[in-house]
């Protein structure tokens, strides 16, 4: 029975002393740490997988098959209604796939070898070989009013060429890729939150050393603490308690046990 109230004990004294060294705030400063931890981690694979895939991708990192874009001139702004397509500075997210599934009216990303550069347009016609197979996708600008436009300027562009399909848009992607492209914001989103978790972890240092000292002061007294700490067995969480203390403990687990079964003895009858 003493062993099953030492081991009450145990669990108890574990109980308050955890609760006692992580308090609301410490816990948050944790959890925030573990989410700079991941996207420390986040950017840093990006830019590794980016620049290795990116002289096999025609310039454009290619991120476990999506490739990251902004749009640089007019030519798919608008539609011929009128409505907002891909204006310039948005973000876009193209994602590789099949050519086969690839259709009129898809948004393509291409390389294109007359000026050397990609080029984001609409498919208008599909070229196939005898057995069905896309060979080349005739491509061309949705915004009659382009800087650049003309009416009869299509662009042939072999299976190849194509880097993949348009699936997303988003102001707030432009604007990131813009500041990702900019060396010393990479620096800072990886040096600042570097920097805090460091802060932080010489913080939890002196906590525990702070921490160490006052419970040292509490159990021994002032005088007493100046002494050596009584080494404490890790294995044990009640070393650390003096005889008092686990006797006042051992007998109020006791009392609490007798008064339970008693409790249960009456509920019997």
């Amino acid at each position: 029975m003493e062993d099953k109230v030492e081991q009450e004990i145990v669990n108890k004294n574990s109980e308050k002393s955890e609760t006692k060294k992580k308090g609301p705030f410490a816990i948050f400063r944790k959890i925030f740490e573990y989410i700079l931890i991941a996207f420390i981690a986040v950017v840093a694979v990006a830019e590794v997988v980016g620049l290795a895939t990116r002289s096999s991708n025609f310039g454009v990192p290619n991120i476990f098959g999506y490739q990251f874009l902004v749009v640089a001139t007019d030519s798919m702004a608008v539609d011929e209604n009128g409505e907002e397509v891909y204006p310039v500075g948005i973000g876009l997210i193209c994602k590789k796939v099949d050519v086969s599934t690839i259709e009129v009216g898809d948004d393509i990303t291409f390389y294109w070898e007359p000026i050397q550069s990609t080029i984001t347009h609409r498919v208008y016609e599909i070229e196939t070989d005898d057995s069905g197979s896309p060979v080349s996708f005739l491509c061309h600008g949705i915004n009659v009013n382009a800087t650049y436009y003309s009416p009869t300027q299509y662009q042939e562009v072999p299976v190849d060429q194509v880097l993949g399909k348009i699936v997303h848009k988003s102001y707030v992607l432009g604007d990131f890729i813009t500041a990702m492209q900019t060396p010393y914001v990479v620096i800072l989103l990886i040096f600042v939150p570097a920097a805090f978790i460091a802060v932080s972890s010489v913080i939890d240092m002196l906590n525990i050393k702070k921490m160490s000292e006052e419970e040292l002061e509490e159990k021994y007294g002032d005088e007493k603490g100046k002494k050596k700490k009584k080494k404490e067995d890790p294995n044990d969480p009640l070393s650390g308690l003096s005889e008092e203390e686990k006797a006042s403990l051992k007998k109020q687990m006791i009392e609490e046990m007798l008064n339970s079964k008693k409790g249960e003895k009456d509920e019997k009858k």
